[in-house]
């Protein structure tokens, strides 16, 4: 009996690791600096159309979601940075990618449990180049939003968490730092950006998705949405229909020249990637 008890434990833990893919390898061995790639080594004849953004900053060689990622992706003249936001518990706009701070720090912390101040006891200790960037801290989205006014790159700001009555204070920020007419709203949280589009019928908004449906295509177009999906669960055709409907695309995450060639070619010029550079 113990013994098939010990055989399905080690069965939960394998499925747990593959599952949780490249994150466990990366919790535990470090962040391994992807290949960086040039959109000019491409086939791609007029590649100023494409608009690049970094993915959580310039996550492919700064720790990613970090005021160092970011200064990094303006550095290399992206056309737009990245960034998750999510409340603390006293209601500070901060940025990180998971609820937790686990993967990333040396702390172990939901974000919505902790106020702000609590997070600062922490430092970022993993990540692309981590040694590279030290005291490191997870940043609010106000400090995000100085190093775009200030480097001049354009905000792109995930909603991955939060309550629809702070969602002014975002709009807020971005008139103190007069980048609300450049910003980008980004999340899968279909009732945040329809909130956000209520509160402002011009500003620029992506709706996250996985694969592409008649429904989001829908959305998109009742909100005055862009469809931004996820570039390996789509095939040809449906990006297609999606482009026939003349609502703006955008891809995630692409790290490869050969899949950003194809995406071009179907149509889409806005790329959010790890890995590649103008």
């Amino acid at each position: 009996m113990k013994k098939g008890i010990k055989i399905i434990s080690i069965l939960l833990i394998i499925a747990i690791i593959i599952g949780s893919g490249v994150y466990v390898a990366d919790l535990f061995l470090g962040y391994k600096a992807p290949e960086i790639k040039r959109l000019s080594d491409s086939n791609i004849k007029n590649i100023e159309e494409i608009k690049l953004t970094a993915h959580r900053g310039f996550s492919g060689v700064a720790p990613e979601n970090t005021i160092a990622a970011f200064e990094k992706a303006a550095e290399y003249k992206f056309y737009a940075t990245e960034c998750d936001v999510h409340l603390t518990k006293d209601g500070v706009w901060v940025i990180h990618h998971d609820d937790n701070i686990f993967r990333l720090t040396n702390g172990n912390k939901n974000i919505a449990e902790v106020t702000y101040e609590e997070l600062q006891e922490y430092v970022i200790d993993n990540g692309v180049n981590v040694e590279n960037y030290p005291n490191q801290k997870i940043p609010t989205l106000e400090e995000f939003l100085v190093v775009c006014k200030d480097m001049e790159i354009v905000p792109q700001i995930e909603i991955k968490s939060g309550s629809e009555e702070k969602l002014q204070e975002i709009l807020d920020l971005l008139d103190k730092y007069e980048l609300r007419e450049k910003a980008i709203i980004i999340s899968f949280n279909i009732e945040m950006i329809k909130t956000v589009r209520k509160l402002d019928e011009k500003i620029e908004i992506w709706y996250l998705v996985e694969e592409i449906t008649e429904s989001e295509i829908k959305e998109c177009v009742n909100n005055n949405f862009a469809l931004a999906f996820n570039h390996s669960e789509n095939e040809a055709e449906v990006i297609k229909k999606a482009s026939e409907a003349k609502i703006k695309l955008c891809a995630w995450t692409v790290d490869d020249l050969e899949k950003a060639e194809w995406l071009y070619n179907l149509g889409v010029k806005y790329i959010t990637t790890n890995a590649i550079i103008y």
